[in-house]
């Protein structure tokens, strides 16, 4: 039998050392404000329990505040790098894929597939090998459908008429000159108006019956809509190509200017359409 009286170490020598007590950081709430209850709703506002803290008011933390903010940056530049990285990676992309990515662009607003590539492609920096195959043959779709759209166009203009317009060109310079900012002419039973100068159509006509639009006069054709027959057309073309003529017709038939729209009280200005002032704003 040991006699534990004779060791030279004391029995107590053995006994485990105390854990060390861990800090604890205790902070207010920052959505009470310490209170533990909160005030919410406008017109009747009252006082409730905080959801942020369960009314304690206060959170209890293993790290200090500046450990805290030090990490949350460091995360930050982290995810900074991240996303640089791949940013950097959608541009070679791109580069290397400038077809896929034009059409992946003008098909996002308005296809769910396309939307869905350009979110993938700005996350993960590249497309999987069935998705670049699925965007590959849609982009080869759109291209044979455009290229189908511009030889359908071609063979429109073609075969519209041809009409000379130089005399309506002429007057609406005159009335632009003269200080009419958007000039017009109620030729027949049509109106025409000029495209905005900044627009897609700068130069072209607009051909209107009422409130029906019908097409537009530009490089020389009329281009009509599909809702527009072959007599209407026939007319819009001789009303362009002889303005005064339609003029004419239109205030025989209206008593009204062609220019202004005005109710002409003239017999001689309601044989000729038009009233004398807009007839020298317009050059007539």
């Amino acid at each position: 039998m040991v006699d534990f009286d004779d060791l030279e170490t004391p029995v107590a020598a053995f006994k485990t050392a105390p854990t060390p007590t861990k800090t604890v950081y205790v902070e207010n709430c920052k959505k009470c404000n310490g209170t533990g209850r909160v005030t919410i709703g406008y017109m009747n506002p009252r006082s409730v329990v905080c959801f942020g803290c369960d009314g304690i008011g206060k959170h209890e933390f293993k790290t200090s505040p500046e450990y805290r903010t030090k990490a949350k940056a460091s995360a930050q530049k982290r995810k900074e790098a991240a996303q640089d990285a791949i940013t950097a990676q959608v541009a070679v992309w791109v580069e290397a894929n400038p077809a896929e990515a034009a059409w992946i662009d003008s098909e996002a607003p308005r296809f769910e597939f396309a939307r869905a590539m350009q979110d993938a492609l700005h996350k993960y920096g590249s497309l999987t090998e069935k998705q670049m195959a699925t965007v590959q043959r849609l982009t080869a779709q759109s291209a044979e459908r455009k290229a189908q759209w511009a030889a359908e166009k071609a063979a429109t203009t073609e075969a519209a008429p041809t009409v000379t317009v130089e005399k309506i060109e002429q007057a609406f310079a005159s009335a632009k000159a003269n200080g009419i900012k958007y000039p017009r002419l109620r030729l027949d039973t049509f109106v025409f108006t000029a495209a905005p100068e900044a627009g897609k159509n700068a130069g072209a006509l607009y051909v209107k019956e009422g409130e029906e639009y019908l097409g537009k006069i530009l490089g020389g054709k009329f281009l009509k809509v599909r809702s527009c027959g072959a007599e209407t057309e026939s007319r819009v073309v001789a009303a362009a190509s002889d303005p005064e003529a339609a003029a004419v017709a239109y205030g025989n038939r209206v008593g009204s200017c062609s220019c202004c729209g005005k109710t002409l009280s003239n017999k001689a200005s309601i044989d000729r359409g038009i009233g004398p002032i807009c007839a020298d704003k317009y050059g007539w």
